[in-house]
C-alpha cells in the first residue's frame, strides 16, 4: 500500500515562514506598546518631581517682601546678596535671573532626588493694567516665570505673579506644565 502524497499531515516552509513573520510583528508591535509606555512614565515622572521642586521655590520666593525697604537700590540682587545660598535674599526681586543647577534648598544643601533637575527662574515688572505687558518702571506687580530643565529638555514651567501687598499675599494665576 502506497501512501497518498496529498494526504500527508504537516506544515509547509511557506506556512512555517507565514507564522514566524506574523509572530514576529507582533512582538515588534509589543515591544513597541511597552517602550511607549515607559517612556510616557517616565514623562509624568519628571514632570511631578519638576512641579514638585518649581513650587517649593515658587513659594519661596513669594513669602518674600517685593522690593529693600529701604532704598530703591534697583531691580535685581543688591550688594552682599549673592552667595553659595540664597539665605541672603530678603526681597523677591533678587531671584531675578536666579539658576539653581543642581536644585538645592535655601540655605544650599542639595535637594535630594532632584541631581538631574535644574531650575531658572525670570521675574519681569509688569503693568497693573496688563499683567502680560512687562514694564521698565516698577508698578507693583511682578511676574515670576519658573522653569525646571532636565538636561536641554524643559520639564515644567509655573508662571506666577506677586503683588505689592504683605509678604506671602501673592497669586499663582497660571500653571503651565510642558512635556
Amino acid at each position: 500500500m502506497r501512501s497518498n502524497p496529498r494526504s500527508r499531515r504537516g506544515l509547509s516552509q511557506a506556512e512555517v515562514v507565514v507564522s514566524t513573520v506574523i509572530v514576529g510583528i507582533l512582538m515588534v508591535s509589543c515591544f513597541s506598546t511597552i517602550a511607549a509606555s515607559r517612556r510616557s512614565q517616565m514623562s509624568e515622572s519628571n514632570e511631578v518631581r519638576g512641579l514638585a521642586i518649581a513650587n517649593a521655590l515658587m513659594a519661596e520666593i513669594t513669602q518674600l517682601p517685593m522690593r529693600e525697604s529701604f532704598c530703591d537700590c534697583g531691580f535685581g540682587i543688591e550688594v552682599g546678596e549673592s552667595g553659595a545660598n540664597r539665605l541672603n535674599f530678603d526681597d523677591v526681586d533678587d531671584y531675578k535671573n536666579f539658576v539653581d543647577s543642581p536644585p538645592k534648598s535655601r540655605n544650599g544643601t542639595p535637594c535630594v532626588g532632584y541631581s538631574d533637575l535644574s531650575r531658572s527662574v525670570t521675574i519681569d515688572m509688569v503693568t497693573i493694567a496688563d499683567w502680560n505687558a512687562t514694564t521698565a518702571t516698577y508698578a507693583g506687580v511682578y511676574r515670576i516665570t519658573l522653569k525646571v530643565l532636565r538636561g536641554s529638555l524643559e520639564v515644567c514651567r509655573i508662571v506666577g505673579y506677586r503683588t505689592s501687598g504683605s509678604p506671602g499675599s501673592n497669586s499663582i494665576v497660571g500653571v503651565n506644565s510642558l512635556n
